[in-house]
């Protein structure tokens, strides 16, 4: 087999990805902690703000950390903060939220985006020729932990204090951190590794990247990818059973979407490869578009299909990003760059689903998202038109 080093580097980095995407394992903990701490449901649900702000912070600092120090280094360090944070949840006393929010939603955020960003970093630059297919398997890995790792967590507390399950999964996300994450190289890192064609064209930095018309409407590409799923998914369980299905399977079809959630991450980039990420991400916009706005009136197998393409397009365009930042800006500063564009995330993430619900009944948020999504072909044309531009000039160069 080709690249053994870098398979065994993939293999590694995405199940350490499969215990860093517990970040997404939320829901699950907020009555049981609601009870435990006593404190209002409401309050606990705001732990889940303060992680997703904190994973791009960490993204940031892994990216800029990565480029100093070993990238192994960097990936046990976030493990290893993730699984403290989860320690620190499950023994301090029930006195503030503050110090829950600081525990298990600053530093476990921070901690599980310093470990994905070098994961990330590590994938594309051990696969230069195949960066869709392993970008896509280490994204897939994050979006799988909430399929694998959901039920194991619910079942557990079923028998066991939620303190007690914090326990058990710091120790867990140590040992992991320890087992996976040191092996998660960079190709340059590596003795028996060929670099000599790693870095191929420019090589921007941060400060170069945000002077460039791609980053900003890279930024807002990933702020209307996602921005559907933000404000639809969480209250797919309350529109299954309001659109005529019952308890149960309105809790199958939520499973379902953590499914579609993986492959997205996984197949759609690699077709990327293909037909082209800009095409790709064109694509993914249209059927975002399509589908929130078909939402307002559908019943049975359609309301089924549309809520199942929302998370699959949710998916990929988190692994379809990260392929473009690279294309535009290079990667020997992918960490940090990607980190930069992920503003976009977590402006998505923390800001519009409350923006939207202002908006009153799901009919009325439905439309807002179709058009944000609307608005995302428009970003993702100007990149288009970027590239053409970029490509014409670059091949009327070579012909001087």
């Amino acid at each position: 087999m080709e690249n053994k080093q870098g398979w065994k580097v993939l293999i590694a980095a995405s199940i350490f990805q499969l215990f860093l995407g517990v970040i997404y394992i939320w829901g699950i903990f907020v009555i049981p902690t609601s009870e435990a701490f006593g404190w209002d449901v409401e309050v606990v649900q705001l732990t889940s703000s303060f992680k997703i702000g904190f994973f791009v912070l960490g993204n940031f600092c892994g990216g800029k950390l990565q480029t100093k120090i070993c990238a192994s280094k960097v990936s046990m360090l976030g493990g290893i903060l993730l699984a403290s944070g989860v320690f620190i949840s499950a023994v301090m006393p029930p006195v503030l939220p503050l110090l829950f929010y600081i525990s298990y939603g600053i530093i476990c955020g921070f901690g599980s985006g310093m470990g994905y960003i070098v994961v990330i970093t590590a994938a594309q630059k051990w696969f230069p020729k195949m960066r869709g297919l392993a970008t896509g398997i280490c994204v897939g890995a994050f979006g799988l932990s909430v399929t694998l790792l959901a039920p194991v967590l619910s079942w557990l507390l079923t028998f066991n204090t939620v303190q007690t399950v914090f326990l058990i999964m710091s120790a867990t996300f140590f040992l992991a951190s320890v087992l996976f994450g040191r092996l998660v190289k960079f190709p340059e890192e590596s003795a028996d590794a060929n670099d000599s064609t790693l870095y191929i064209g420019e090589q921007l930095t941060p400060s170069q990247i945000i002077k460039r018309k791609e980053y900003y409407f890279l930024m807002l590409s990933l702020l209307l990818v996602t921005v559907a799923f933000f404000v639809i998914n969480p209250s797919v369980q309350t529109l299954s059973i309001e659109r005529g299905f019952d308890i149960e399977f309105a809790t199958t079809l939520l499973m379902i979407t953590g499914i579609s959630n993986t492959l997205g991450r996984i197949i759609v980039p690699t077709v990327a490869d293909r037909i082209g990420k800009e095409a790709t991400l064109l694509s993914l916009m249209v059927i975002l578009a399509i589908a929130a706005a078909t939402l307002t009136f559908a019943t049975g197998s359609l309301f089924i299909l549309m809520v199942v393409l929302i998370p699959a397009c949710f998916g990929a365009g988190l692994a379809i990003i990260p392929l473009l930042a690279a294309d535009y800006f290079g990667l020997k500063n992918f960490g940090s760059n990607y980190s930069a564009v992920g503003i976009g995330f977590a402006t998505s993430a923390l800001f519009m689903p409350g923006l939207i619900s202002l908006l009153g009944d799901y009919s009325a948020r439905f439309i807002a998202v179709s058009v944000l999504s609307s608005c995302g072909i428009l970003t993702t044309l100007a990149l288009l038109l970027i590239v053409k531009r970029k490509s014409s000039e670059i091949t009327f160069k070579e012909l001087q």
